[in-house]
C-alpha cells in the first residue's frame, strides 16, 4: 500500500507541472533598471505589471515558479468569486473585466493561460520573466530601491527600481523589508493558523448525466447545489460521510468545473496548518492530501453518484493557499467597513463579495452569514507602514484576518492590483512615493480619474443602494 501511495503520489506530481508553462517573453534580458518591479505573477500580480506598462512604464514582472498565472494556472481554480452589484451588475472592471468577457465566470485552466499571455505580450515595455525569486531587498533607509534576484538555482542580478509592488500571496518581499505583519488569525489570540488549504484533482471518467440528474432532482432539506454552465456543486450531504486516515485531510462538497478536453477539476479537498508562508510545509501538506486521493477516489466511486467509472488524471502542482500574512498598512481594514458598505475618500476599487473564512480546524465553519454589500476598497491598505516605495496587493493587503476573507478573491486582487499599477505610474512622473500619495487628496483624485477612464468602476457604495435581486448563478454561495 505504501509503495501504490508513492507511485501516486509521484504520477500527481509529473501530471500536474506536464502542462505547458506561461514564460512570457523568453529570452529577454533583465533590464538592471525599471521605473515599476512587480514582483509575483499572481493574477494581481498581472493586472499591476499591465497597468504600469500601459501607462508608459519600463516595468519587470517577477515569478518565481514556472508560471504566471498564480491560483488559476498553478492550482487549477477555475471559478471567479465575483462582485455583484443589487441588480446583479459586475462591479470588478478594468483589466479583470477584459479578462472575464474572454473566460465567463467559469473556464478552461488553459484558456486562462492564454488569456494571460495575450495580456502581458501585449504590453512593449512589460518583460516578465519565471523560475526567478528575489534573495534580498535592496534599501536605502526606509526607502526600498531594489532586489537582488536569483534566476535559476545560481545565477544573480540587482535590479533597481522606482517604485515596487508586492504581488505575492505571502508578502514575502515586504516582509523581508521588514514590513510589520501578523500571520493567519493571530489577532483572535487564539493561535496563529490559516484558513485550510485546498488541492484541486483532475478526474476523467466523471458521467456528466448523472451529476445533473443528481444535483437537479434529488431533493434534501439541507443540501445547497446547483448547475451553472459546466460548473456543478452540491454532494454536501455524501461527502460529509468520507473519512479519511490523516486528520490533517477533510473533504467538503465537490465544486466541480468541466474542462474543454472533458477531465473534470474538482474543489473539495482540504488539508489543515498548513503555514503558507513556509514552502516546505507547503509541500508536505501537499504530499499528505495525495497520499489521501486513493481513498477518496474509492468513496467516490461507491457512493457519489456520476462517479462510478471516475478515475484520477493527477492533482494541481500547487495547493490553493488562501491565506498567510496580513501586513501593517496606512489602512487596516475591519469586518465592519465590508459588513456595513463603508466608502472611503479614496477608494480605487469596489466590491461586494461576502466575508468568507474557510475552516482553521477540521468541523470549523465559517461564522459569517452568506450576505453582500457593496462596499469600498481605499488606497491606504495598499501601501505598507515603515517602507516607502512599496506597495502590496492581493491577499496581504492591510486588512484583519476577518476582513481579508472578503478582499482575498481573484477579481478583488486584480482590481486592486490595477489601481497599484496605475498608482506607481502617477508617483513616478509626479516624484512622489505611495506614502505621500496617500495623503495628497489632489493625486488620489487624479489617479482615480486614470482608473476610471481605464474602465475601472469606481462609484460610491451609497450609489449601489437599491434592494439586493438574488442570483441564480454561483456567485450567490460562498467560494469553493
Amino acid at each position: 500500500m505504501r509503495t501504490s501511495l508513492a507511485l501516486l503520489a509521484a504520477l500527481s506530481l509529473v501530471v500536474g507541472l506536464s502542462w505547458t508553462p506561461l514564460t512570457a517573453h523568453a529570452g529577454k534580458p533583465i533590464p538592471e533598471h525599471v521605473q515599476v518591479l512587480v514582483v509575483g505573477g499572481s493574477p494581481a500580480g498581472i493586472a499591476a505589471a499591465v497597468a504600469a506598462a500601459r501607462a508608459g512604464m519600463t516595468t519587470l514582472l517577477v515569478e518565481p515558479r514556472e508560471e504566471i498565472g498564480g491560483d488559476i494556472t498553478l492550482s487549477w481554480l477555475n471559478m471567479l468569486d465575483l462582485n455583484h452589484g443589487p441588480t446583479g451588475q459586475q462591479l470588478t472592471r478594468g483589466i479583470f473585466g477584459r479578462v472575464y468577457r474572454e473566460l465567463g465566470q467559469t473556464f478552461d485552466v488553459d484558456h486562462a493561460r492564454a488569456v494571460f499571455e495575450n495580456l502581458v505580450r501585449a504590453q512593449p515595455t512589460l518583460t516578465v520573466v519565471t523560475r526567478t525569486r528575489v534573495k534580498s531587498p535592496i534599501m536605502q533607509g526606509r526607502k526600498l530601491t531594489g532586489v537582488v534576484l536569483v534566476i535559476g538555482r545560481w545565477r544573480q542580478r540587482t535590479v533597481m527600481a522606482d517604485e515596487i509592488i508586492d504581488a505575492t500571496d505571502d508578502a514575502s518581499l515586504a516582509s523581508a523589508a521588514h514590513v510589520p505583519f501578523t500571520v493567519g488569525r493571530e489577532e483572535s489570540g487564539l493561535d496563529h493558523r490559516m484558513q485550510a488549504a485546498t488541492l484541486v484533482l483532475r478526474l476523467a471518467g466523471v458521467d456528466y448525466n448523472g451529476v445533473r440528474h443528481y444535483v437537479r432532482k434529488v431533493k434534501h432539506p439541507d443540501r445547497i447545489g446547483g448547475i451553472w454552465n459546466r460548473y456543478a456543486w452540491g454532494y454536501g450531504e455524501i461527502i460529509k460521510d468520507f473519512r479519511p486516515q490523516n486528520p490533517r485531510v477533510a473533504a467538503y462538497d465537490l465544486n466541480l468545473g468541466w474542462q474543454t478536453d472533458g477531465t473534470v477539476l474538482v474543489n473539495s479537498v482540504h488539508v489543515f496548518d498548513v503555514d503558507g508562508t513556509n514552502p516546505q510545509s507547503v509541500r508536505e501538506a501537499r504530499a499528505q492530501t495525495v497520499a489521501e486521493l486513493p481513498r477518496y477516489m474509492q468513496f467516490l466511486r461507491a457512493r457519489a453518484p456520476g462517479f462510478a467509472n471516475a478515475y484520477l488524471v493527477g492533482a494541481a502542482p500547487y495547493l490553493y493557499v488562501r491565506e498567510t500574512r496580513h501586513l501593517a498598512c496606512l489602512y487596516k481594514m475591519e469586518a465592519e467597513d465590508i459588513l456595513e458598505g463603508h466608502d472611503f475618500w479614496d477608494r480605487v476599487a469596489i466590491a461586494s463579495y461576502p466575508i468568507d473564512l474557510h475552516p482553521y480546524i477540521p468541523g470549523h465553519m465559517n461564522p459569517y452569514r452568506v450576505s453582500r454589500r457593496v462596499y469600498a476598497i481605499p488606497f491606504r491598505i495598499l501601501v505598507p507602514r515603515g517602507v516607502d516605495r512599496l506597495m502590496v496587493v492581493g491577499k496581504p493587503v492591510g486588512a484583519t484576518y476577518i476582513a481579508a476573507g472578503s478582499l482575498r478573491v481573484i477579481p478583488t486582487g486584480m482590481a486592486m492590483g490595477e489601481a497599484a499599477g496605475e498608482a506607481a505610474a502617477l508617483a513616478v512622473r509626479w516624484g512622489t512615493t505611495p506614502t505621500r500619495m496617500a495623503e495628497n487628496a489632489a493625486l488620489i483624485a487624479r489617479l482615480q480619474h486614470r482608473l476610471v477612464s481605464m474602465g475601472a468602476y469606481l462609484p460610491s457604495p451609497e450609489e449601489l443602494s437599491a434592494p439586493w435581486q438574488p442570483q441564480t448563478t454561483t456567485a450567490s454561495r460562498a467560494s469553493p
